[in-house]
């Protein structure tokens, strides 16, 4: 078996010698359903986190799994989760393979590629996403162009990786091991995030959406190198794709969820200004 592959997930066949992909606190596998005979993606906990904090790391990773399992049941936009469990104390879970071709489900290669009306129609499905979430009281806490998976053929939007989720109810705090604890793309995360992890809330995943969108047609130069908040917004958004200048109202959208952030700012807020673009 590949290293970081549990050996004995007898059902699930790796289809390749490494992880095809990276997320959250876990590494995503090819592999083959033996026994119904599709390929699925295949999920498991990064060994380092294992090794740092073991039962900490499992437990973040099977809340990420239940919470995908759950809200995959009200919203078509986030990816579903269809199996999960431990072998050889690694945590996994299973979801559907996104065959795209030679193209990657995700949009990380997408990012300065798309017009303003094709990022918009984007956001709008992930938005109900999210929506969604947080009426079940979870943050996605990490939500970027590599969280959002493309299939092709239903024209389809998904968000998916919930490895950083905190979940709200009761007030319990719970974010994961995943790249944001450790420092990762602070571009998408709001001023008081980068100062303190506990802040994460609601208002979180809206400004994250808007840094999307944002990036989606600026591309990656709106975003300092070493971290920290994105430049602020210009007097005229550059539609890199299709060089041109943005209509003036995604200026406003970015102004007021990203230079203008509050904390109670709220989903709804955010999708109602979309829809005026």
């Amino acid at each position: 078996m590949p290293i970081g592959y549990p050996d004995t997930v007898f059902r699930y066949e790796p289809l390749s010698d490494r992880p095809v992909g990276r997320g959250g606190c876990g590494n995503i596998w090819k592999a083959r359903d033996i026994l119904l005979d599709r390929t699925v993606a295949l999920k498991t906990v990064n060994e380092q986190l294992l090794w740092h904090d073991d039962e900490r790391a499992r437990r973040t990773f099977l809340k990420e799994a239940t919470a995908g399992a759950r809200l995959a049941q009200s919203s078509r936009h986030v990816v579903p989760v269809t199996d999960l469990g431990i072998a050889d104390g690694i945590p996994y879970f299973v979801m559907p393979w996104i065959d795209n071709g030679t193209d990657p489900p995700d949009l990380g290669g997408q990012i300065g590629r798309m017009s303003v009306g094709r990022a918009r129609a984007v956001l709008a499905q992930i938005t109900e996403a999210v929506a969604v979430a947080h009426r079940n009281g979870i943050v996605h806490s990490d939500i970027a162009p590599w969280n959002i998976v493309h299939t092709k053929a239903e024209n389809l939007y998904q968000l998916t990786d919930f490895g950083l989720l905190k979940i709200v109810e009761n007030q319990l705090l719970s974010v994961g091991s995943g790249s944001l604890l450790r420092g990762g793309r602070q571009d998408f995360q709001p001023p008081e995030v980068r100062a303190d992890i506990a802040a994460v809330d609601y208002s979180s995943d809206v400004y994250a959406l808007a840094v999307t969108f944002r990036v989606l047609i600026e591309g990656d130069s709106c975003l300092r190198t070493k971290g920290g908040s994105p430049f602020p917004t210009p007097g005229v958004i550059r539609v890199r794709h299709e060089q041109r200048d943005a209509p003036d109202r995604v200026r406003q959208l970015l102004v007021r969820f990203v230079d203008e952030h509050e904390r109670t700012d709220t989903v709804d807020d955010f999708t109602e200004l979309l829809r005026r673009i």
